[in-house]
């Protein structure tokens, strides 16, 4: 029996008493105490957690009794202050492993006898393999189907191989959406003019058969908004997905907007141009969406680390202003840049986890603004400092 069904926060006392009987197995493992202070049980318990990881995720079990792998009782933790064990648990996993492991999540749950049960959940990463580095142990481990054991040449190959194969999965991703936008087959018919493609993407949404809640996403219009509007005016479930539309009218009357939640949870906004564009503008929309969708994925069940491309496509001849436009000034007077080409790819950004707020994401996407900042000749995105510190009023987009 496995918890992974069940949210972590949802976990309950009722949830670890119906483990009794059941066995260890691929997902889940368990333990009668709290992981000891000698190396050799730091070492154990990265052992655990990577080899989660570098399979398909799972959950460490604390204070669960067992016998030859089968539960028998839950007993809970004593003598152990649970936000203490807690963050010494995942400091020991930040620092034991490399590379590190983005998501490991913990939570105490309390026990009706008194002290707590505590649950490790370890996400399937998404850029194996992991090796325990602690103390100089250089290993990488996996697990089968009630254990876990070193990996062998083998299977290191395998997990090299699979982590390339993921970045040809986002190349070939970005392409055949940038080549459907262009076809004019996109999800929703869209206006003329240059448009602006941008993908929040889940790594978990790579994997066969992933399924993301659409009901849940359709049922509060917030959640994926469209880029000029809080939430969508329109929102339809249609074969792509659901689509969100922001005119009055909806398809199929030409939009000016739209944005696409696909069924594994993929999230595309796109946006109309116009001849001249306010670079700082495009930037602090960039960061708000993207975080916006990011947090909207995360609260329906698809955690990070998640993938952010900004694309650019038929907008040669668009123009770039490169600051705020001063009132009363005309556009064509003002500094900007003129886009030589029809389509523009700016470097991805990997969010590992949710960022924190507006001004942390804006430093994580820091290269891909800068890459845009690019096409209109400049050799940064503006206001960032030297630091590497956004100072656009991102308040003003919300964040």
């Amino acid at each position: 029996m496995s918890l992974l069904a069940t949210p972590l926060g949802a976990i309950k006392e009722a949830d670890l008493l119906a483990l009794i009987g059941s066995t260890e197995g691929k997902t889940i493992d368990f333990k009668r105490g709290a992981v000891g202070k000698t190396d050799a049980d730091r070492k154990e318990f990265l052992y655990d957690v990577s080899s989660f990881a570098n399979t398909v995720g799972g959950d460490l079990v604390f204070g669960v009794e067992e016998v030859d792998g089968v539960v028998t009782g839950v007993t809970g933790l004593a003598d152990v202050v649970a936000d203490d064990e807690i963050n010494r648990l995942e400091a020991m996993a930040r620092d034991g492993i490399r590379p590190p492991i983005a998501g490991i999540s913990s939570r105490a749950i309390a026990l009706s006898g008194g002290g707590f049960a505590l649950v490790v959940r370890v996400p399937k990463s998404w850029i194996p393999p992991h090796q325990v580095t602690f103390q100089k142990a250089f290993r990488f481990y996996a697990r089968d189907t009630n254990t876990k054991h070193p990996i062998d040449v083998d299977g290191l190959r395998a997990a090299f191989v699979s982590s390339g194969a993921i970045g040809d999965q986002l190349r070939s991703f970005r392409a055949e959406r940038l080549a459907t936008l262009v076809s004019d087959l996109a999800p929703a018919p869209l206006q003329d003019g240059g448009k602006l493609m941008l993908h929040v993407l889940p790594l978990s949404a790579l994997a066969p058969g992933a399924l993301f809640p659409l009901a849940a996403a359709k049922a509060d219009e917030r959640l994926f908004p469209t880029w000029t509007d809080r939430n969508g005016r329109n929102i339809a479930v249609t074969f792509d997905g659901l689509v969100a539309t922001p005119n009055a009218d909806p398809p199929p009357v030409a939009q000016r907007a739209y944005t696409l939640v696909t069924r594994s949870g993929a999230v595309e906004a796109v946006n109309n141009l116009h001849r001249y564009e306010v670079l700082p503008e495009l930037q602090a929309n960039v960061v708000h969406h993207a975080l916006k969708f990011a947090r909207s994925l995360d609260r329906l069940g698809a955690p990070g680390p998640y993938v952010v491309f900004v694309s650019l496509a038929r907008c040669r001849g668009l123009r770039l202003i490169h600051d705020f436009k001063p009132a009363g000034a005309l556009p064509e007077d003002l500094p900007c840049g003129v886009l030589a080409l029809d389509q523009y790819a700016p470097i991805e950004t990997v969010w590992e986890t949710l960022p924190h707020d507006g001004p942390d994401a804006a430093r994580q996407l820091r290269g891909t603004l800068d890459h845009l900042a690019n096409a209109a000749g400049l050799a940064q995105a503006p206001y960032f400092t030297a630091d590497g510190e956004c100072e656009l009023n991102l308040a003003l987009a919300g964040l």
